[in-house]
């Protein structure tokens, strides 16, 4: 009799230490990103970050606020008001736009009314092709103007003090988003999405960069576009703790087809892929959106042209992560 007890107290034990071992598994996979253990409800993390063109120069026009999955959602960085309803720091809500850019300021210098970037179309295209037990979120920093060092862990800080700068930068624009950022409680962009992106990853796993940046180019001297670019992905594979060259980004060319002051790394995969071996470049190509909202300046890209570049982010991303063609 006493031999079966212990035996029994024994099976409890072990069954225990099984399901304790399953939960543990779920949390490395959250944490580790490891796609071979994976919750059962999976939420798939995205970064965006960039300057205006991600930021969001397009009117949202009724289209963009309808048809949108309860799956694609967004961690809000900076508290405010956006598409009508009160969103807090920190906190995952339903995707509709704006994204990154609050209701107070969807007019801009030209008086048109904007907010609409290609994070949206990124997400929607994902949502649409993936199983329906994935959610897809993201994490989205941008401003106006940025130059890529306002996005650096380190040498931000020198750009903002006017250290090594380029001609003209930073300017009142860059200027204006960092105060936001750092009003926000955040020590500058780079932090912002350090900082959300370590909340996003208790519940999910991350899988991939978008970016939009390149019209106002480095912002330093003595170090080129694409150095600078591999400095900030390598810094934040690092602090996700995310092994090297583990998650593919995605580079948005400026208007056009161009690469605007990059020093030519937007050109195409293979410019850009001797610098950063998991980066690719998205065409902009019939991208100008001169319809509609577009922005008369050969800069901007209007509604038209970033549904289309987002949604080109979304299929490229859908081949690399998912292996959807």
């Amino acid at each position: 009799m006493k031999k079966c007890f212990s035996f029994g107290i024994l099976l409890v034990f072990f069954i225990i230490g099984l399901l304790m071992g399953g939960c543990a598994d779920k949390r490395r996979a959250v944490k580790d990103g490891d796609a071979a253990i994976i919750p059962q409800e999976e939420l798939h993390i995205y970064i965006a970050f960039g300057q205006s063109n991600m930021q969001g120069p397009g009117e949202i026009r009724a289209q963009d606020k309808t048809g949108i999955s309860d799956r694609w959602q967004i961690l809000n960085v900076v508290a405010g008001t956006y598409a009508g309803e009160s969103r807090a720091r920190g906190q995952w809500y339903k995707a509709v736009p704006p994204l990154i850019i609050p209701d107070s300021g969807l007019v801009n210098y030209l008086g048109l009314n904007i907010g609409l970037g290609p994070a949206d179309y990124f997400g929607r295209t994902l949502t649409a092709s993936t199983a329906e037990n994935i959610k897809i979120g993201v994490v989205a920093v941008a401003n106006g103007d940025m130059a890529l060092a306002a996005f650096h862990k380190t040498k931000a800080d020198n750009y903002y003090r006017k250290q090594g700068v380029l001609s003209g930068r930073p300017s009142a624009t860059e200027m204006q988003g960092m105060d936001r950022y750092k009003g926000a409680g955040y020590a500058n962009m780079y932090d912002a999405i350090i900082r959300n992106a370590q909340i996003a990853r208790e519940t999910g796993v991350i899988k991939g960069i978008i970016v939009h940046q390149g019209e106002s180019g480095v912002g330093l001297s003595g170090i080129t576009w694409a150095a600078m670019l591999k400095e900030i992905y390598d810094d934040m594979l690092a602090d996700l703790e995310l092994a090297p060259n583990s998650l593919p980004i995605l580079l948005g060319q400026c208007w056009n087809g161009g690469s605007g002051q990059t020093g030519g790394a937007l050109a195409n995969d293979s410019v850009i892929q001797a610098t950063l071996p998991k980066a690719w470049i998205i065409s902009s190509k019939d991208c100008t959106g001169r319809t509609g909202n577009g922005q008369p300046d050969n800069t901007h890209f209007g509604s038209e042209g970033l549904e289309l570049l987002g949604t080109r982010y979304g299929k490229k991303m859908l081949e690399l992560v998912y292996g959807k063609h």
